[in-house]
This record gives C-alpha cells, sequence and structure tokens, in this order.
C-alpha cells in the first residue's frame, strides 16, 4: 500500500472536515465514489494542487466517459444549483438523478457522483401563475427515477389543506374539484396537474411532493370578474319596445363562475314571465353579461341586478311609461244606418298598451279586444299604437248604450252613444219649423197693421235734454175740390207733446203746449179765430190748477177750414 505523502494527509482532512459539513444529508463516499439521494447536496473538493482560483473549471461527463465534457458552471441544468468556493471545491444543491457522472477538475478527475433514487424536476422551485376565471393551468411535475426505483409516494398538496395522489379516484375528490381536476401518466413520471376552467375558489398554493425534501410549489391567481360598473343609468322605455341592461367585467378576458339577473324573481327565459323575450351574450363573449329584455310591457318595470358569484352586482332602474287615456267627449249622438268613431286613446303617441278592450255596459261582454281587433261592425283602430278607437258601422238603434274602453285592466273610459232614428227627427223637426214659421208671419202680420195706422206721422227722437215732442200733420181735403188746388192754408196743425213716464220731471215753463185754431171763413182774420190751451205735465196722474204762460215754449198749431 502506497505511503501518503504530508500534503495528502493535510488535503485530506480538510475534504473531509468539509464531508463533515456538507454530507449530512445522507452521502456516502468510498474509493472516490460519491453516493447521494436526490434533493440532497455535496461538496467536491478539487485536488490540482497547480490551478489558480481564477482558471479553475468543473466538469461533468458520463462515469463511462463516453459523452463530452458539460461545463458545470454554465450549463443551464445546473442553473442557481452550484457554486466554486475559495479552496476550489464545487458544492451542488438540489441533486437530481441526471447529476449522475464524473466530475473533473481542470481535466483532472476528481470523483464519481451517483444519485440514486427519484427526483423532481425544479425541485424546490416556486413559481407564481396567474389566469383568467375560466381558462385552465397546467401545473408541471416531472419525476426521474434511477435504475430500481419507482416513484410511489407522489402526492398534491391543494388550498385548504387538502391532498390528492395516484391513487385518489376522482369520485374522492372534494365536490369542488369533480371534473376538473387531470393527473398524467404515473409511469411514464409525468405527476403534472391539469385543472380546467378555473374560478376564483381555485386561487392558492399548489405543490407536488416525491418525499420530504423535494417538492415544487405553484403560487396561482385566478382573476375573477370586477364589474366595470356598479350604478347604471335609469333607462325609460315604452311598451312594445326592447331595453339592452349593461353589465360586463373590466378585463375582457374575466369569465365569471357564475352570475344572474334578478328582479324580483330571476329574470331568464325559464322563467314564464319572460320566456322567450330575454338574450344573453356571454356563450360568444364571456365578460359581457348584459340582458337584452324584448317586447316591453309595464309589468317589466322595476330595479333589476346583475349578480357575479354571489358577490358583487350592478343595478339599473328600468321605467316603462304605459298608457294614461286621454280625455274625450262622454256622449255622441249618430243616426241609424250610419257609422260612428268612440274616440279612446293615450296620451302619449309613443305608448302602446299590452291589452285593450271595450264592452257594452248593459251586456257586460266584450265587443271587440287586442286578440280580436275585428268583430262583425266593430273594430278596433290601428293607424297607430295609441289610438285604441272603437268604430261601428251600419248603426242601428239597438247599439245605443254605454261603451266601456278598458286598457290593461287597470284604466277605463265611457262614452255614451245617442242612435236616434232619422224619420222620427224629420217630423219633429218639420214641426218645430212650420211653428216657427206661422209665428214669423203672425209677428208680420202684426207689424204691417201697425205700420198702416202710423202712416204719415214723423216721428222725431230728441235728446234727453230737450222736449219729447211728437209732430203730426192731418190735411183735410175738402169735398169737390181738386187736389191741384188745395192750398197751404187747407191745413190742420195739431202738436202733441208726448213725455214718457219715468223718464224725467216736467219742468216749469218748457212743458207747455199752445194750440191755435184758426178758422178762415167769409174773409175774416185769422187771429181773431185762435184758440188758446195750454197743458202742463205733472208728476202725478191727477189734474191740477194750470197757469198760462203766453212767452215761453209755446207751440202753435193752426186750422184753417175753407168753405165750399
Amino acid at each position: 500500500m502506497a505511503v501518503l505523502q504530508t500534503s495528502d494527509v493535510m488535503f485530506l482532512c480538510v475534504f473531509l472536515l468539509c464531508a463533515g459539513l456538507h454530507f449530512t444529508t445522507g452521502c456516502t463516499e468510498a474509493y472516490s465514489v460519491i453516493s447521494c439521494s436526490p434533493g440532497e447536496s455535496v461538496l467536491l473538493h478539487c485536488r490540482d494542487e497547480n490551478s489558480q482560483h481564477k482558471d479553475v473549471q468543473w466538469q461533468r461527463t458520463d462515469i463511462q466517459e463516453t459523452q463530452n465534457p458539460v461545463n458545470v458552471i454554465k450549463d443551464q441544468r445546473y442553473k442557481d444549483r452550484v457554486q466554486i468556493h475559495g479552496n476550489l471545491s464545487l458544492s451542488i444543491n438540489r441533486l437530481t438523478v441526471d447529476d449522475t457522472g464524473s466530475y473533473w477538475c481542470n481535466s483532472v478527475k476528481q470523483v464519481d457522483l451517483i444519485i440514486e433514487g427519484c427526483s423532481l424536476s425544479a425541485n424546490e422551485a416556486s413559481e407564481s401563475i396567474s389566469r383568467y376565471s375560466g381558462e385552465s393551468v397546467f401545473l408541471s411535475c416531472l419525476v426521474k427515477c434511477s435504475a430500481r426505483y419507482n416513484p410511489d409516494k407522489i402526492r398534491w398538496k391543494l388550498p385548504n389543506n387538502r391532498e390528492i395522489n395516484q391513487t385518489t379516484n376522482s369520485t374522492e375528490l372534494y365536490p369542488l374539484y369533480q371534473g376538473r381536476f387531470h393527473m398524467f401518466g404515473k409511469n411514464t413520471g409525468n405527476f403534472s396537474l391539469l385543472i380546467s376552467n378555473l374560478t376564483e375558489k381555485y386561487e392558492g398554493l399548489y405543490s407536488c411532493w416525491i418525499n420530504e425534501n423535494q417538492h415544487k410549489s405553484f403560487n396561482l391567481t385566478v382573476k375573477g370578474c370586477t364589474l366595470s360598473e356598479t350604478e347604471r343609468e335609469p333607462e325609460t322605455k315604452y311598451p312594445g319596445d326592447s331595453v339592452l341592461l349593461s353589465c360586463s367585467c373590466k378585463d375582457p378576458k374575466s369569465k365569471p363562475e357564475s352570475f344572474k339577473w334578478t328582479q324580483g324573481t330571476e329574470v331568464s327565459n325559464e322563467t314564464l314571465r319572460y320566456r322567450a323575450r330575454v338574450h344573453m351574450f356571454n356563450k360568444t363573449t364571456p365578460s359581457n353579461l348584459s340582458l337584452l329584455i324584448s317586447n316591453l310591457t309595464e309589468d317589466d318595470q322595476g330595479t333589476y341586478i346583475c349578480t357575479v358569484n354571489n358577490k358583487t352586482s350592478t343595478r339599473t332602474s328600468l321605467t316603462v311609461k304605459g298608457c294614461v287615456l286621454s280625455k274625450h267627449p262622454n256622449t255622441i249622438i249618430s243616426y241609424p244606418g250610419e257609422s260612428v268613431t268612440l274616440p279612446c286613446s293615450c296620451e302619449d303617441p309613443k305608448t302602446k298598451p299590452k291589452h285593450v278592450e271595450w264592452k257594452l255596459a248593459a251586456v257586460n261582454e266584450t265587443l271587440v279586444s287586442d286578440s280580436k281587433d275585428v268583430s262583425g261592425r266593430f273594430q278596433i283602430l290601428r293607424d297607430s299604437p295609441h289610438n285604441l278607437s272603437l268604430r261601428i258601422s251600419n248603426l242601428t238603434e239597438a247599439d245605443g248604450g254605454l261603451y266601456e274602453c278598458t286598457v290593461n285592466g287597470k284604466q277605463s273610459r265611457s262614452i255614451n252613444l245617442t242612435v236616434t232614428d232619422f224619420s222620427k227627427s224629420r217630423l219633429r223637426y218639420s214641426l218645430m219649423f212650420l211653428i216657427c214659421l206661422l209665428l214669423t208671419g203672425f209677428i208680420c202680420w202684426r207689424f204691417t197693421q201697425a205700420k198702416k195706422g202710423r202712416r204719415g206721422t214723423r216721428v222725431t227722437q230728441r235728446p234727453d235734454h230737450q222736449d219729447d215732442v211728437t209732430y203730426s200733420t192731418v190735411m183735410k181735403i175738402n169735398r169737390g175740390k181738386p187736389a191741384e188746388n188745395q192750398q197751404q192754408d187747407d191745413v190742420t196743425y195739431s202738436s202733441i207733446k208726448h213725455i214718457k213716464e219715468g223718464k224725467r220731471t216736467c219742468r216749469k215753463e218748457e212743458e207747455v203746449v199752445y194750440s191755435t185754431m184758426a178758422d178762415v171763413s167769409n174773409g175774416r182774420s185769422a187771429q181773431d179765430d185762435v184758440t188758446y190751451s195750454s197743458v202742463v205735465c205733472s208728476k202725478s196722474h191727477k189734474p191740477r190748477s194750470l197757469q198760462m204762460n203766453t212767452e215761453e215754449a209755446v207751440v202753435y198749431a193752426s186750422v184753417q177750414k175753407d168753405k165750399t
């Protein structure tokens, strides 16, 4: 046996000391062969005395030395697992089965490293993964075993302290995971986990373990739906319209696990009230949760709530402006054989009531309605949605009565229709016309008779401040005397003063009537045959003593008579 030199003894002591520090995880060495288990660490010392610190180079080949050397420092398989120390030794952490081989320091073989057992790829690695709800995620867990070893203790630790392994049956999974987990082929060493149709409930830490010192972790974040708005502007529509109630996720890639629309009850085509009137868009665009309601009615009015994952929600207030009936005449008169329109309409021309019916109050039966707008002689006019008027053709007297227009079973208007027989009315109107005609003739006859009695009379109406005097002239023509020989003297003048009763009081001097009569005959002077008379008007009807006044307010009347 060769005698060890002093330098070799010192090197061996240092190596053994280092080996004692770094082989505590279970590595063993015998005759330049170091045996370790996957996941452990090892320290390889460089025994090249001529090497310099800056020029040291560690390489690896397979044990049979059939492969080209691999630079341990630069090879990606050793990334973040190797380190060169001050004494040129090489430490390797988290050993894997692939680390098995011969290691060389500056082209001098140092040791053969053998890793026996099963190793986990990317051991002790921790990876953060972010996905959207509804997507899938692949969590890699690759195991490689050396000869004579089989992986038998592989397990996955899930959030909420749950575990599964290669023997777990899908039916044993927590209901949350049933039908969404898939573990790949066990015989190939691929124990990766595929989770499909993710929801926010799947968030958390996942780790793959093959033994107590080998594991790989994944921190999974599932981005759920964050609503773009929680309060929407109110919507105002009319019956028969459609409305789009918006509800969407901020991130267009989001796909919420669940959502629903409610308005007292759930809004869907499964609900009888909304059947065949509801459409949603999430099937083509998962982040679009908007609701389209068609053919609106007044019953659809209310507050609609979009709830996502039973957490967040958005609200929209919907107002459906219904029909408010206009005011119309309460009574209509028509005649047999004619047509008549009974008015009934909504104030807002945009409104379209869901239900309308006309009834004849006497029989209390529906004549026409929205489901049957024409029935014989009765018809609902449809020239515009808000016009609900009833047209009746070929009227009969039996059609008279009280008609009711009712909208949506809530509002109503009553119209009284009177159908009058025209022949009877014509006779009545003819009698009335005859009576008026006779009355008019009588008045005309009386007027004519009165006019004849006042022929030749002139009436002058004076203002209130003057005397109320009526002048009349009478001409007397002696018999046998031609008219052309009549002279002015053959005239009798008379004056009548008429004071309207109650109009004003008589004046003292102005209200005196004088009359003079002259009889001219045999050449006598006219002045000798004068008779003076005076009448003074008093406030009472009783006569009183009269005083003569021959100078003021005198009216003269003269009568001249010629002898024949």
